[in-house]
């Protein structure tokens, strides 16, 4: 077995354990209740919730591949994605979709709007979970932790702000350097910029060629991240928890923050219910409703996700000639 297996079969079975221990701990019986006391309408909500934002992120593929592949056939490859991505790490759902578009187009367009999907959504959502942090900031009575919150969402967008300066402005030969400085990426430091370099390439020359079709997918993407803002207000109150707009907002801002730090664990069940257990504790809320919380969230993406991630692997027809057109 490879190392990186192993490390992630450990990882993956520890966040399991944690979880395990705190459902534990909370209590299977008071989860039941909790699970309970949601009812039809919280989860007739929760549910839209989760379509809107399945089919808002598969809209988005649909415009980056140019409407070449039928727009349901881009809402179950997107659905196949998330569901890959709710119990695996590293973004491991974008490489199955970029696998399933390759059979519709080649590697290189599959490759590229896979790129362009993603580099979007690395702006889209910390672009919402700052315009969360703000209304924290400016609203809520509550003021602990408001100011690091909105600092560390801020800090959200430096990595792809200094990664595109240092691409087009600063040589090669420098950013080696910078690069075998950094433990993780010191092994293979010219993988990173010749990675960084498509990337830079592919969304340069989609804003180029198709501004239009940016805005569009990036309106799309801001849609769905803000159900995720919308999904902590409508499942928070449906467990009993008096939660306003402004908490709503705190809370989702600093989930936000956490998901970024745990990104890079080989695991994903359990860590966010981890996240949400510490950051509801840090902010004075009952934390075990954090934890029910994300149980919540996680049955509703099995639920939304895996009723449509099937489809995917159907054969599907192309569609007639559009006047859209692939990345590339």
């Amino acid at each position: 077995m490879k190392r990186k297996t192993l490390v992630q079969l450990v990882c993956v079975s520890a966040a399991l354990g944690v979880l395990l221990w705190l459902l534990d701990r909370i209590g299977w019986s008071n989860i039941g209740k909790a699970l309970a006391r949601v009812g039809w309408t919280g989860l007739a909500a929760l549910m839209a919730l989760g379509w809107i934002e399945s089919f808002s992120d598969g809209t988005a593929l649909w415009v980056v591949m140019g409407q070449r592949l039928r727009y349901g056939f881009g809402i179950a490859v997107n659905a196949a994605g998330s569901m890959l991505n709710l119990v695996l790490p590293w973004e491991s759902g974008e490489v199955l979709k970029g696998t399933l578009l390759r059979g519709e187009f080649g590697t290189m367009s599959a490759v590229s709007g896979t790129i362009v999907w993603n580099y979007i959504f690395k702006i889209s959502r910390p672009a919402v979970s700052l315009a969360a942090a703000l209304c924290a900031w400016a609203l809520a009575s509550q003021r602990s932790y408001i100011g690091l919150v909105l600092v560390a969402n801020v800090l959200a967008f430096l990595p792809y702000l200094v990664l595109r300066i240092v691409i087009r402005l600063g040589p090669a030969a420098g950013l080696l350097r910078i690069l075998r400085m950094m433990p993780v990426l010191r092994r293979q430091p010219a993988h990173w910029i010749d990675l960084a370099k498509t990337i830079d390439h592919e969304v340069k020359h989609f804003w180029c060629e198709r501004p239009w079709d940016y805005l569009k997918v990036f309106a799309m993407q801001i849609l769905a991240r803000s159900t995720g803002w919308a999904s902590i207000y409508a499942a928070l109150n449906a467990l009993g928890m008096d939660c306003d707009f402004a908490t709503s907002a705190l809370l989702y801002a600093a989930i936000n923050v956490a998901d970024y730090l745990v990104a890079v664990l080989p695991a994903r069940v359990g860590v966010s219910e981890g996240s949400a257990y510490f950051i509801f504790k840090l902010l004075g809320f009952d934390p075990t409703i954090g934890v029910i919380m994300y149980v919540v969230f996680r049955i509703r993406g099995i639920l939304t996700n895996g009723l449509l991630a099937p489809a995917a692997f159907f054969h599907w027809d192309p569609p007639a000639e559009k006047a859209g057109h692939v990345v590339r």
